[in-house]
Order: C-alpha cells, then sequence, then structure tokens
C-alpha cells in the first residue's frame, strides 16, 4: 500500500523524469494531488497517489509518483 507522500504546496526535489529528463535535480513545487484507488484479489483497497509538479513557473508534463520525488 502506498501511502501519501507530499501535500499541495510542498517543495520537492525531481529525482526521475522519463518525459522531461533535463528536470531531475530541480525543486519544484507539488501544484495537484490525485489519488486512485484499485483493489486487490482480496478485495482491499490499495490506494496509490501521483502528483503534478511546477518548476520555475510552468507544470511539468505528465504526473510524478511518489517514486519521482523527494523532498526539497
Amino acid at each position: 500500500m502506498e501511502n501519501l507522500k507530499f501535500n499541495v504546496g510542498d517543495n520537492v526535489k525531481i529525482v526521475s523524469n522519463d518525459l522531461q529528463p533535463a528536470m531531475v535535480g530541480k525543486i519544484g513545487r507539488i501544484k495537484k494531488v490525485y489519488p486512485s484507488f484499485s483493489e486487490d484479489s482480496d478485495n482491499n483497497v490499495q490506494p496509490s497517489y501521483f502528483y503534478r509538479v511546477e518548476v520555475g513557473g510552468a507544470v511539468l508534463k505528465g504526473v510524478a509518483t511518489n517514486n519521482d520525488l523527494e523532498k526539497a
């Protein structure tokens, strides 16, 4: 199960970005959080979270996961 790691307004460092590799290592801010829910084989709800990140006034392409970001 994945826990919410970041909230809107949190400063984050981008550690992975396949769509925009030049953004790796930059500091950004969480602009939006999208929760996603699925059920496993035992009908337990498993949440996942996706984040939109803004760097230098521009929102990056695509969404980030917990593994793509770390606290800045």
